[in-house]
């Protein structure tokens, strides 16, 4: 820990994580398309450290829209954020870093644009940013695949139990990363390969500037799976595009909010 202590780096603000809950996995097909007509660009720009170094609320807003990129056995994949939830540090009694930093949460006190990579029950993972403040971050909730689905689906194909009961159903692309855990499984994130990786500078990993989401669009909800937080469990701190068939959980309520304010 004494290593990871030194790259870290202390700012202002609380102390945050990304909780979630682990994705079922079903079997996929070999002939798929793309749920979008958009697609990401090998000259696209990069996002740099100011992107990150906001506030934890503004970064997950922000991310909706933005692509991540990871190269996995020299196939490039891509895909859209459409849903993140932020987890506010210290303050933040659903957050990971709530009691202070420890060996299991150090990258959420390293520099804004660290990965943070989690382990849930001992076989899925889940895909935290730092951003600004101590300890702050936010979870990737949600993708929609752009690039390099085939390889995505190999990549959930071998991480499926045969045994479980949806082995033999069909997975539509819509479905590859339509969950913290199952996003990770479609891109090969894993927490010895990328927790503590800086997304600015890294050559695996790193997000590109997408097309962006009006605020007229993003709904904003309570995070999933949060029942242990006291007054943090309803906090209106999960953020998605409206609409997009790729989200994990809807929330009608806040979607028919959402469209009564347009009116």
């Amino acid at each position: 820990m004494s290593d990871s202590r030194t790259r870290s780096r202390r700012r202002k603000a609380g102390t945050g994580s990304g909780d979630t809950t682990p994705a079922k996995v079903n079997k996929v097909t070999k002939t798929v398309q793309p749920v979008s007509d958009c697609s990401c660009s090998s000259t696209s720009q990069r996002l740099d450290r100011k992107f990150y170094d906001v506030p934890g609320e503004q970064l997950a807003r922000d991310l909706l829209g933005q692509n991540l990129v990871r190269m996995v056995d020299g196939v490039r994949l891509c895909a859209r954020i459409v849903e993140t939830e932020a987890y506010l540090g210290a303050v933040d009694k659903a957050a990971h870093s709530y009691r202070g930093q420890t060996d299991r949460n150090t990258a959420m006190f390293m520099l804004p644009g660290t990965a943070y990579v989690y382990n849930v029950y001992g076989m899925y993972c889940c895909m935290n940013i730092s951003c600004q403040g101590e300890g702050c971050a936010v979870l990737i909730r949600a993708m929609e695949p752009l690039e390099g689905v085939v390889k995505m689906e190999e990549l959930r194909r071998g991480k499926m139990k045969t045994s479980a009961p949806s082995a033999g159903k069909t997975l539509k692309v819509k479905d590859l990363c339509n969950g913290p855990s199952k996003l990770c499984q479609s891109l090969a994130i894993n927490k010895p390969d990328l927790n503590q990786r800086d997304l600015v500078t890294d050559g695996g990993t790193w997000l590109e500037k997408g097309e962006g989401v009006q605020t007229c669009d993003v709904v904003v909800s309570a995070r999933i799976g949060i029942d242990k937080a006291e007054d943090w469990v309803l906090k209106p701190l999960r953020f998605y595009v409206l609409h997009n068939p790729c989200v994990s959980v809807r929330d009608k309520h806040a979607e028919k909010d959402l469209q009564a304010k347009k009116m």
